[in-house]
């Protein structure tokens, strides 16, 4: 009886690993910084960014899902040692995400994707060591791109995003991001 039990719950088990519903990522992006012709923001001359996003995905159905994130970046860490030399302004920011993303499938493992996000989010700009301009605030951002799935749940995808920080900065580049889905 304690068999037959164990294998109906080992059979259970497997049926919905193949169906998982629940992805987390992690997403490196290497990205330019648009800065208007603002006058608040205009001592910001580190113009070139990096950052690192983490996100947890609830699959709804077969092409949508919904999911929460968390943005965090910082200009000083893209360009290297010789640019900073000549530029001592940075930014430094920060973002939580709610997003709804939906893909496209190509094939059985590949499939491209778009997602939207609304976001909550935070930045300084940091000249000599000092805080010159703060904002925190609302907007949206979005990504597209390209998908792969691993028959073991791992997943890997390469796209575009943009991530809008207020009325000023705007951050537009690539990413590159790694995915487990269970």
């Amino acid at each position: 009886m304690l068999r037959i039990i164990f294998l109906s719950f080992f059979i259970s088990s497997v049926a919905i690993a193949d169906e998982s519903i629940h992805k987390i990522g992690l997403e490196y992006s290497y990205s330019e910084i648009s800065n208007g012709s603002d006058k608040k923001t205009s001592e910001l001359n580190d113009l070139i960014t990096s950052h690192y996003a983490y996100s947890y995905q609830y699959k709804v159905s077969e092409h949508f899902s919904m999911g929460l994130g968390y943005v965090k970046g910082d200009s000083s860490n893209a360009d290297g040692i010789l640019i900073d030399i000549f530029t001592d302004s940075k930014i430094d920011y920060s973002a939580l995400l709610i997003s709804a993303a939906v893909n496209y499938p190509l094939s059985k493992r590949n499939s491209l994707y778009v997602k939207v996000n609304v976001l909550q989010y935070d930045y300084d700009i940091v000249d000599d060591n000092a805080v010159i301009y703060s904002q925190d605030g609302n907007d949206f951002s979005f990504s597209l791109g390209w998908m792969f799935e691993f028959h073991n749940g791992f997943s890997i995808k390469a796209g575009y995003e943009t991530l809008n920080l207020g009325e000023h900065i705007t951050i537009k580049g690539f990413n590159t991001g790694i995915s487990y889905r269970f």
